[in-house]
């Protein structure tokens, strides 16, 4: 029997996901909420990432039975985690490695191709016109080195100039839809753990507190909102990134202390999201976000910028309201209509559940990834 145990696990293709961190981000949750779809009979699953103190997932891996291992701190582009990554590949004999983001994904391509790994996969979460340049470059001149890249939208794919398409293919994210059903309706008690009025128009935004997410413009559409609409919160959700004091300035210089919460990280958002009348999201660019698809199956209408792959999930005026980046006015006018009717929001809300179960599962996604780990 111990010797059949120890065939099959021969047998199976060992995978290493790798990642620069495992904080509470929409890469990193991705990759938790696809745990319960893995198939665990002809894959075996490991994650590394490279920055130690981004490590609120670490528990949740481990407890699924997958090895975490943390190469190294500092900047992860560095020799030293390569070496230590080169290490890894050898002693595991990983046959796939399936790298997230751009850093983490260069440091993987130059260990895998020094240790001869059979499969590199690469997964683009966001628009090329947002990376830095020196990381865009180095990015560039390196994705030849994967056997392939996938984007998780057209507009993704689209944004990667000069790529040869036929080594990119689109796979859109997933969310785990039943996994969220599963959520709680707790509307008066987060709103009280919240100190949100019970009959407040409450906005959610979930995402981390950097520049192309552009809360300032949120803040400010919201600052817009409140004559018309003055019994309203906003809460914001998310690491508390390099822009946190300067949201806080803009709530401060508008007087919305009262009105806007900054919660910094959770790990019950989809509780607080339930507890919301609507999402809204102001960013600069974007890849598809988790936090705006889950928002939509537990039934939120959205207000969102056009950019990115969100116009691939949101039709304007049935899921939500798309509206052009950096508009203030435009961002508050929609949340008014919104705030004002009832019946508008629970149509929206339903359409976008509509739209997330039928196009956005997260086992489909996976089966598609798990497809392209075989291929040669």
């Amino acid at each position: 029997m111990e010797e059949s145990k120890t065939r099959k696990s021969e047998e199976r293709t060992k995978v290493l996901w790798l990642i620069k961190g495992l904080g509470l981000g929409g890469a990193e949750r991705l990759l938790v909420n696809a745990l319960p779809y893995l198939d665990r009979q002809a894959f075996e699953y490991q994650v590394g990432y490279f920055l130690p103190w981004k490590d609120a997932l670490v528990p949740t891996f481990r407890q699924q039975g997958i090895p975490v291992t943390c190469f190294g701190a500092g900047r992860p582009g560095g020799l030293w985690s390569l070496g230590r990554v080169c290490r890894y590949l050898r002693q595991q004999r990983i046959g796939v490695l399936h790298a997230h983001l751009p850093w983490a994904s260069i440091v993987g391509r130059i260990a895998a191709r020094r240790c001869g790994v059979p499969r590199v996969l690469y997964t683009e979460h966001g628009c090329w016109n947002r990376l830095n340049p020196v990381t865009r470059l180095v990015n560039r001149l390196t994705l030849a080195w994967n056997d392939l890249t996938i984007a998780v939208s057209d507009e993704v794919r689209a944004s990667m100039r000069g790529v040869d398409a036929t080594r990119v293919r689109t796979i859109t994210n997933g969310i785990d839809c039943a996994g969220l059903a599963t959520t709680p309706d707790e509307r008066a008690v987060v709103r009280a753990e919240l100190g949100v009025p019970g009959d407040d128009f409450l906005v959610v935004c979930v995402a981390n507190l950097t520049a192309v997410k552009n809360h300032e413009l949120l803040v400010r559409a919201f600052a817009r909102l409140l004559p018309q609409r003055p019994a309203a919160t906003l809460v914001l959700v998310g690491q508390l990134r390099e822009m946190t004091e300067a949201v806080r300035r803009t709530v401060a210089e508008l007087q919305l202390q009262d009105r806007v919460l900054i919660t910094g990280p959770r790990t019950d958002v989809p509780r607080i999201v339930r507890a919301a009348d609507a999402f809204a999201m102001s960013s600069h660019s974007e890849g598809l976000p988790i936090s705006l698809l889950e928002a939509m199956a537990l039934g939120k209408p959205v207000v969102c910028t056009r950019v990115g792959g969100i116009p691939g999930a949101v039709t304007d005026g049935v899921e939500g309201f798309l509206v052009p980046p950096g508009d203030a006015a435009a961002m508050a006018q929609r949340l008014g209509q919104l705030g004002a009717d009832a019946g508008l929001r629970a149509r929206m809300g339903l359409a976008g559940q509509d739209t997330v179960r039928t196009r956005y599962d997260i086992s489909v996604m996976v089966r598609e990834v798990e497809t392209l780990y075989k291929s040669q």
